[in-house]
């Protein structure tokens, strides 16, 4: 039972990361592509959450290939 709500709360937060990473790159299109290219920044706290939420996603596949 324990085990079956961590695996549903892991599912989660990868699904969540996933669609974080997705609106990161897309907003990164999104300005590479504007005319003209507008400059895209991520203050400290911005970088700190992509870079959980792609390490996360990274663990996460690793784990379950092995």
């Amino acid at each position: 039972m324990v085990l079956e709500t961590i695996n549903y709360i892991i599912i989660f937060l990868f699904i969540f990361s996933l669609l974080s990473i997705i609106r990161l790159i897309t907003n990164f299109l999104r300005a590479l592509l504007s005319n003209p290219p507008k400059k895209f920044e991520l203050d400290r706290s911005a970088l700190i959450y992509y870079g959980t939420c792609i390490s996360f996603i990274i663990t996460i596949l690793i784990k379950n290939t092995l």
